[in-house]
């Protein structure tokens, strides 16, 4: 559906997309990960056309971008939804107009823009708000409209620039479960820029990490947490407030996420362990378990060896007063 292969892309002087190399199969949901400033949404728009790129390719449906002429690109963009953050919905039109706009500029028949605006409007939860002004929804509805003026054109694509960063926590997982079902639903391919853990592991099958416009992991995105690479375990660290010390973080599957390991550990080594936070993560259809547990220095040799030998995931969190920074993760 998707393939870069050996993309660049400078600003002047500065080069922002350092020989990316990816692909999207038909229907996933693919993650865009990385820190502000990372190249994410310049990649994302590289995609449609709304960015130009220096050398490399951009395939989209087996067709490459730079190659398209203007009403190309406006064909190839009508095959692609694209969700912004800020919504950039028209606040003088109600509802039903911003769904309807895009089947007004391609020339639709009036019957079928009614017909496929209410469609859409039912798809995300609104049709009874049709003809509500676009000031008086909130942020999640806000949203839901640019989601289904997104889908007006029946794309094949759907691109989501931060489309949740702008939520609180519970709006955002209505969101992600609107974005899910729409996936499964219509097998749509969904491409998604973010910097948000809990919206990575909780839609994406795979992601790509970004940090100065190099790529610095791809994969699965449930082997990646298990195992992160140090760009993307210090995106996981910013979720968590650690205390002072050695703080080892766990990670386990859902076939000993109800052993009671920590208790065993602590039995058999005979040492007292401080437990600074945990929960269960929902990685798209699984459910993973995390751990994060402080050790005191002199423990911190026999703790790891144990983790060893359980063959369990591990890795240090960094807190800034970590002195054991040396010790490398295990998995």
């Amino acid at each position: 559906m998707i393939k870069i292969t050996n993309l660049y892309k400078n600003f002047g002087p500065q080069t922002v997309l350092s020989d990316i190399n990816m692909h999207v199969a038909p229907g996933e949901i693919f993650g865009i990960v990385g820190h502000s400033g990372a190249g994410k949404s310049t990649l994302l728009r590289c995609l449609n056309g709304l960015e130009g790129y220096d050398s490399g390719s951009v395939k989209i449906m087996d067709r490459e971008v730079k190659d398209f002429s203007r009403d190309g690109l406006l064909e190839l963009r009508s095959e692609m939804g694209m969700v912004f953050q800020t919504f950039n919905l028209m606040s003088r039109k109600n509802v039903f107009e911003n769904v309807a706009f895009p089947l007004q500029i391609w020339k639709h028949p009036t019957a079928h823009i009614q017909e496929r605006v209410m469609e859409l409007l039912a798809l995300v939860g609104l049709e009874s708000k049709s003809h509500e002004r676009i000031g008086n929804l909130s942020g999640g509805q806000k949203q839901r409209v640019g989601i289904a003026r997104a889908l007006a054109l029946n794309p094949k694509i759907l691109l989501c620039d931060e489309a949740t960063s702008a939520l609180d926590p519970k709006t955002t997982g209505s969101i992600l479960d609107l974005l899910d079902d729409i996936n499964q639903r219509l097998r749509l391919t969904i491409v998604l820029v973010t910097h948000q853990m809990e919206v990575v592991k909780r839609l994406c099958h795979r992601l790509l990490l970004l940090d100065g416009g190099v790529t610095q992991a791809m994969g699965q995105t449930e082997d990646l947490f298990l195992s992160p690479p140090e760009n993307l375990k210090k995106l996981i660290d910013e979720d968590y407030m650690l205390i002072p010390g050695i703080n080892i973080r766990l990670m386990f599957p859902r076939n000993v996420s109800q052993d009671s390991i920590v208790t065993r550990m602590a039995r058999e080594l005979g040492v007292d362990f401080s437990i600074v936070g945990g929960k269960l993560e929902r990685y798209h259809d699984d459910i993973l378990g995390f751990l994060i547990i402080n050790v005191q220095p002199e423990h911190l040799e026999r703790t790891i060896g144990y983790l060893k030998k359980q063959k369990l995931h591990w890795q240090l969190m960094e807190d800034g007063n970590n002195p054991y920074p040396h010790v490398a993760p295990e998995v």
